[in-house]
């Protein structure tokens, strides 16, 4: 569903956001 891929998408930009700010 798209409530799935909505999470989906917020996981990975927040894995994505906190490799970012500590690299």
């Amino acid at each position: 569903t798209s409530l799935y891929w909505g999470l989906l998408l917020i996981f990975v930009l927040a894995v994505l956001f906190s490799n970012y700010f500590f690299n």
